[in-house]
């Protein structure tokens, strides 16, 4: 599934093809000087058929007379002539190329799509790898090899930060701010058109390096996304972290008009959604990807989600509770002994509760600042502590990094300090913020953020990764006449129901069912069936059952003249809060749920949350509490509270019957499911099964 980086991120010998003054408007001539100038960690061989010596350097016509075996060819050449140097390369024993060059289809030109394919043809053949085209190269930044040849990334230091951008462009700015603020690289990669190497398998190397810690990424699409999810999976078992950020988040969902489902699950949806299962954690700007990674660089994830913050400002306070609002964090509760010792060393009159402001003057005692630290942080209730804190920016600022330090030492839980707002960080703030043993992060909402992030990935961690089931299902179980039998085995219980065909016998069904009664048009051109008038409530009389049959079947003529009436199905009135529940086949990622507030109305709400599957039940109950409106399924106004645990079983029996019968679904939605009153179930009133499209 994975193809090897080894030879462009670790070649034991290097070929520069196309070396000239002006190669690559100037890039050979840059990408020698910097090996020149990190010592050349490696041989380096020149290749030019119409030069014998350049740099004081002998150059060779090509790879038959260089004198040994060459790992790496840098490929600085026009890109026609690209894929005959790489078949030359591979027929001597070249392992990997590096192509900088475009015109390889990127912009839709045939031309430019044969050379593409005619590499992937050779890659596939010729036991050779690709890096690229279309790409500005890679740092190995502990063997000294720089081949991404920038100057304003020349003095990164080694550290254990591993990084894959499909922006070429980007990656220099990111590394820069990245490097200014103290965190430290083992590789930088920009992957281009991937007409080879591609983003899961540079994430793969960097999974396998021992240097390696966290793996930070910037992702514009995913071009396999079972190596994807694959090598996800692999990074979580090892425990390094990868952060993502991702373009494209305001992509339109897919196939909108076949299903709610479809119109809630957008690409970027399901790849959050992907991102949950495997604890990838997402960013939502390059500047936020810079405090994920100080966040996680000291290794420490917490036990739970509960959150302790520790300020010397009530305005930053207010900040924070905003944010910790539109986050949805959970903060801790002190315990009453906790508060008891705050109220002794805090400003009288302030209020010993999370988060805690303990006044401005308090912190300019450090010692005594960092005792109230250090008693917030031993409170049972607190996973993770937050601490106002600025790096030093004037000589001789009245701080102490030997406080947070101490603070640090006193725990094993995660430890993060965070300004209010942005600041420059010069030689000696870095030099400071290594000495406190702690990640200094800037603003306010990026370092709740990062907090959230280590947050969800240590739940990852705790989390087992159950792989999809072998489907045990029969294409018959969907049939009509058996679905609900067949859903109430898997715990989707549908309402008391019965079919008719004609409006005389939908009366006379309703008869035996009881009144009031919903009837419900079943027609392939009645998908939605509120938006073609498909769908009656409480009718409470046989002839009020008939008279609406009547009408659907009128209104639907109406509005498709060829439309074929299949039956009409009476169900017994049930009335409850509503949820939609769908699972889906996306063609990407797989099968995934989505569950949301409001039936009918979840598209104009947006009260939704997707997940993968399975989806088991204690999945099913976060992805409820997550809910903006899931207040509406406890007791709300006089009304009794709902029966979420017979939500939670239907959305769990929901997923295991998709996955026992996917070979013959692509979508299967409960829409509404009605959640009755605790103790009474739930009842999937609406239940629409879409088969598989046969090629």
């Amino acid at each position: 599934m994975f193809r090897s980086a080894e030879a462009l991120l670790r070649p034991k010998s290097v070929a520069l093809v196309g070396a000239s003054e002006s190669g690559g408007v100037g890039r050979a001539k840059r990408v020698f000087d910097r090996l020149v100038e990190n010592g050349r960690p490696v041989p380096i061989y020149l290749v030019n058929p119409n030069r014998e010596e350049l740099w004081g350097q002998r150059v060779y016509p090509s790879f038959a007379a260089i004198p040994q075996a060459v790992d790496l060819a840098v490929v600085i050449i026009p890109a026609p002539a690209v894929p005959a140097v790489i078949a030359d390369a591979a027929a001597h024993g070249v392992k990997c190329a590096l192509v900088y060059g475009a015109h390889f289809g990127e912009d839709g030109d045939a031309e430019g799509l044969v050379r593409a394919q005619s590499i992937r043809t050779l890659c596939e053949t010729r036991n050779i790898r690709v890096s690229g085209p279309n790409c500005m190269g890679s740092l190995s930044v502990r063997e000294r090899l720089a081949f991404y040849s920038v100057p304003r990334v020349r003095s990164l230091k080694a550290g254990p930060v591993g990084v894959v951008f499909q922006s070429s462009g980007t990656l220099q700015f990111w590394l820069e701010q990245a490097g200014v603020r103290g965190l430290g690289f083992s590789y930088a990669v920009t992957t281009g058109n991937e007409v080879d190497l591609d983003l899961p398998d540079y994430i793969n190397f960097l999974v396998e390096d021992e240097s390696t810690r966290i793996i930070a990424c910037m992702v514009e699409g995913v071009r396999r996304p079972d190596a994807f999810m694959a090598v996800a999976e692999k990074a979580l078992r090892a425990r390094k972290p990868i952060l993502v950020l991702k373009s494209g988040r305001s992509e339109a969902g897919r196939e909108a008009a076949k299903s709610h489902t479809g119109v809630l699950a957008g690409d970027d949806a399901v790849f959050d959604a992907v991102c949950l299962k495997y604890g990838i954690v997402r960013c939502l700007t390059l500047d936020e990807l810079v405090e994920a990674c100080l966040a996680f660089h000291p290794g420490r994830f917490p036990p739970g989600p509960r959150i302790g913050m520790v300020s010397y400002s009530g305005g930053l306070k207010g900040l924070f509770l905003d944010q910790v609002a539109e986050e949805n964090t959970e903060l801790a509760q002190f315990l009453l002994e906790t508060q008891e010792k705050l109220s002794d060393r805090i400003f009288q009159g302030l209020s010993p509760t999370n988060p805690v402001d303990c006044g401005a003057d308090l912190a300019l005692q450090t010692d005594k600042f960092g005792e109230v630290c250090q008693l917030v942080c031993s409170d049972p209730g607190v996973d993770l502590l937050m601490i106002q804190g600025h790096l030093p920016t004037l000589p001789n600022e009245p701080m102490d990094a030997a406080m947070y330090r101490a603070v640090r030492a006193s725990t094993d839980k995660p430890v993060i300090v965070f300004n209010r707002m942005a600041q420059n960080v010069s030689e000696e703030a870095r030099r400071f913020q290594e000495d406190a043993c702690v990640p200094f992060l800037h603003g306010v909402p990026q370092a709740l953020r990062a907090a959230m992030g280590l947050v969800r990935y240590a739940n990852a961690l705790r989390r087992a990764l159950p792989s999809l089931p072998p489907g045990s299902g029969r294409p018959e179980d969907l049939d009509p006449t058996r679905l609900d039998g067949i859903l109430a085995g898997y715990g989707v219980v549908a309402p008391r129901s019965a079919r008719a065909n004609t409006a005389d016998e939908a009366a006379a069904v309703a008869v035996d069912i009881g009144f009031p009664v919903a009837l419900k048009l079943v027609s392939p051109s009645a998908i939605h069936k509120t938006e073609v008038g498909g769908v009656a409530l409480n009718l409470t009389s046989a002839q009020a059952v008939r008279a609406a049959a009547v009408a659907m079947v009128q209104r639907l003529s109406e509005l498709h003249p060829d439309a074929v009436i299949e039956r009409f199905l009476v169900q017994e009135m049930v009335s409850g809060a509503e949820l939609i529940v769908g699972v889906r086949e996306d063609p990407q990622f797989g099968p995934f749920m989505v569950v949301g507030m409001g039936g009918v109305l979840v598209e104009v709400l947006k009260d939704f949350t997707l997940r993968m599957l399975p989806v088991d039940e204690p999945v099913a109950s976060e992805m409820l509490q997550t809910l903006r409106g899931s207040e509406l399924l406890g007791a709300f106004r006089g009304r009794p509270a709902r029966d979420v645990s017979a939500a939670v079983r239907a959305m769990a029996g929901l997923s295991r019957c998709f996955l026992d019968h996917r070979a013959f679904l692509s979508d299967l939605e409960v829409n509404p499911l009605i959640v009755l009153p605790a103790g009474q179930g739930a009842r999937a009133v609406d239940v629409r099964p879409i088969g598989r499209r046969r090629r």
